[in-house]
């Protein structure tokens, strides 16, 4: 119909500024894009002050023809010394029509910190599939469990477990739709 068409396309942007010594900041996201549906996402992880801390983890399921990107910087100040600072876009595809994009970057002027970033893309593990189908598993059920499991390494983190459910109960209206 002439809604399979439309793109809906979302940006945000999340930065955060550690500007007091030994500051600790922590960056989480999920995302489940279908159909169309255009995500970007640009985060900014600024390190201002020494002996600070930053953690960023984002997952993305994507299904259909939906398109992500994800551009993340992380910025230490000179003299921010003793700086740690991690940034991880992990993403899982569930169809061939589907595409993720993570562009990471780090600008660093200070020579004491660790800082590192990472991204992966890829597809359901067949092994896993076939394992859960031939458990006499439904391939939709399948995709769902795996998906979930793939997301639970955010939502764990997560503090309450009233958004834990709020954001399992999204995903799972995804699956339904």
């Amino acid at each position: 119909g002439p809604s399979s068409h439309v793109r809906i396309r979302t940006k945000a942007f999340l930065d955060l500024d550690l500007s007091g010594t030994g500051g600790h900041g922590e960056l989480l996201g999920i995302y489940f894009p279908t159909g169309r549906q255009h995500i970007d996402h640009q985060t900014l992880q600024l390190h201002r002050a020494p002996h600070c801390f930053s953690d960023l983890l984002f997952n993305g399921a994507l299904k259909e023809h939906a398109r992500s990107v994800y551009m993340g910087q992380i910025r230490v100040h000179r003299g921010d010394q003793k700086t740690d600072a991690y940034q991880r876009d992990d993403n899982l595809m569930l169809s061939d029509g589907a595409r993720a994009d993570s562009i990471p970057g780090l600008e660093i002027e200070a020579d004491d910190v660790r800082c590192t970033h990472g991204a992966t893309s890829g597809q359901i593990e067949q092994e896993e599939l076939f394992y859960l189908l031939s458990r006499g598993i439904s391939k939709k059920e399948a995709q769902r469990l795996i998906v979930f499991g793939f997301l639970n390494e955010v939502f764990e983190r997560l503090g309450t477990e009233a958004i834990q459910e709020k954001l399992r109960e999204l995903v799972r209206a995804k699956f339904a739709a």
